[in-house]
């Protein structure tokens, strides 16, 4: 499983941080050796589910955690913040 989670420092400090968000991504076992198919469980910084996404066949010995955080996002988020 792969944590991550969000967090707002103010001025950089650790002592005023609050917590904005934690994204789960667990491995399903449907997938091969080579490519893997993962489910994506968002929650909002109160620990309630945001939103669920799957991301298939993502080609897990080729590429990076940062490339499935990415796939993730983008399943959930879309290009909603594209410049207008």
């Amino acid at each position: 499983m792969v944590k991550v989670t969000i967090e707002l420092w103010p001025f950089g400090s650790e002592m005023g941080k609050k917590h904005l968000g934690t994204l789960l991504i667990s491995n399903d076992v449907s997938g091969d050796e080579s490519k893997g198919n993962y489910k994506c469980r968002f929650f909002n910084k109160a620990g309630r589910k945001w939103r669920k996404c799957f991301v298939r066949g993502f080609p897990r010995k080729r590429l990076l955690a940062w490339d499935l955080l990415y796939r993730a996002l983008r399943e959930v988020v879309g290009d909603r913040n594209a410049k207008n």
